[in-house]
């Protein structure tokens, strides 16, 4: 039997309006036009004094290894009560096993709550260690998405909740929920709306740049006769000029794509070595390095051969050029990019830790010794029109182009970089069948 007495109902009404009010400002706070992760701080503070407990914080759910896992993000704690947020047991908490339950609850809309000793003796011990004496654990949805839950602890005296704080409580829920949902929505219509001008700077840059290469095919033909005849065509000679005529071919085809993509036209996939396609492309990687840095291509086949992937040979040369070029720029002192190539299953280091999806995969990783970016630089990178350059060294669609190819191509890009010691960018592409297999080009 339960010891505690019932609260009267001057005091049940007493509770329900100050949960109401709490729940009323942290609406008004979480509508402000700014950034939601900004604005939960303040807008826990205001649920977990109106609620009367110990503890209010935020839990996300994400994927991993194909395994749901949810880690704490915000947290608020009523003067005297132990912070959780550092607590390294609530980062990437399995939602199978002893909280499998929660997930299915959770999941499907429901929420939990009472004293921890009404909870399943698996579930226990995590929140004891925590002091927690009773909760309410309320599901937060993004639109449609389960995106994680926020939680209320008592942790000073066992609390009887009423039903209709728990369902006050759910509110507050759905407008956290909604705040997230409106500034991913309007991320998309941004992203949107980026693409938009993406395509209609790329369709006049292609029709300018196909004018220049105009010129520049002439001038080089011109050139090659006149050589010819005066009779001082020479192995160098001859050499620059097939690497002048391989870049206006690889520079032509880039027109037709930058075309193709303002017209959204879909790429050529072809499957293909990625080995292939770098060692066609070294003359020309090197050429745009110069005397800056040295590059050299690394295969990785210790554990097994470089799988083919289907991409359109002219974007991947797009994306290589586009990252060498940046690595390039991040060394003014010099120094070294590497292309390693390999083939990872989603379980293998790095793949598992960038979250790559299961399967087999094709590893381009560009590595150089620059000069790094730091943490806001970095979140920005793939971002169409962002540039730390100045602007006569770039436009800023150099990295948002390639985010856009190597997802065209169902595959993924990762980037991580340490100031003064160098970036790395991973590109993962879908291994094709028979990875045996890496001649040339098949149709796809």
């Amino acid at each position: 039997m339960d010891p505690r007495p019932a609260p009267s109902s001057d005091v049940k009404l007493a509770r329900r309006d100050a949960v109401l009010a709490g729940v009323a400002q942290a609406s008004a706070w979480l509508s402000e036009p700014q950034p939601w992760e900004h604005l939960v701080p303040e807008a826990l503070a205001f649920l977990g004094n109106a609620a009367g407990v110990s503890r209010v914080y935020v839990f996300e759910v994400e994927l991993r290894g194909g395994r749901e896992v949810v880690s704490q993000r915000f947290e608020w704690c009523a003067p005297g009560v132990e912070p959780q947020i550092d607590n390294p047991d609530l980062q990437g908490v399995p939602m199978e096993g002893a909280f499998e339950r929660w997930g299915d609850v959770l999941r499907t809309g429901g929420s939990l709550y009472g004293d921890i000793m009404d909870f399943p003796p698996s579930e226990q011990p995590l929140l004891e260690s925590q002091g927690i004496k009773s909760l309410i654990v309320q599901p937060v949805f993004a639109g449609t998405r389960w995106w994680g839950f926020i939680g209320f602890d008592a942790c000073d005296q066992p609390k009887s909740w009423e039903r209709l704080e728990v369902d006050t409580l759910h509110i507050a829920s759905l407008l956290l929920g909604a705040a997230i949902h409106r500034q991913e929505r309007e991320e998309l219509l941004r992203h949107s709306q980026k693409l938009e001008v993406l395509g209609r700077v790329a369709g006049s840059v292609a029709h300018d740049l196909n004018n220049f290469l105009t010129v520049i095919a002439g001038a080089k033909q011109m050139l090659d006769d006149e050589l010819a005849l005066m009779g001082s065509r020479t192995a160098v000679t001859d050499s620059l000029c097939g690497m002048l005529d391989h870049a206006v071919t690889r520079a032509d085809a880039l027109t037709k794509r930058l075309l193709a993509f303002s017209r959204r036209h879909p790429s050529a996939p072809v499957r293909v070595s990625p080995v292939k396609l770098l060692r066609e492309d070294e003359p020309l990687l090197k050429q745009a390095v110069r005397h800056r840095a040295m590059l050299q291509i690394i295969e990785e086949t210790s554990r097994r051969p470089i799988a083919p992937v289907a991409v359109d040979p002219t974007q991947f040369s797009q994306v290589l050029l586009n990252l060498v070029v940046n690595s390039r720029d991040a060394m003014l002192d010099g120094g070294l990019i590497s292309i390693h190539v390999s083939t990872v299953d989603s379980m293998e280091q790095p793949a598992f830790r960038d979250e790559i999806p299961e399967g087999s995969w094709s590893l381009i990783r560009v590595c150089d010794t620059g000069s790094g970016m730091p943490p806001d630089v970095l979140a920005s990178a793939f971002e169409p029109f962002f540039t730390t350059k100045d602007g006569e060294r770039g436009t800023g669609l150099g990295l948002a182009t390639v985010k856009g190819v190597v997802e065209g191509a169902r595959g993924h890009i990762r980037v991580s970089s340490s100031v003064g010691i160098g970036t790395e960018f991973r590109i993962y592409l879908p291994a094709a069948e028979d990875a045996a297999s890496g001649g040339r080009p098949d149709s796809a």
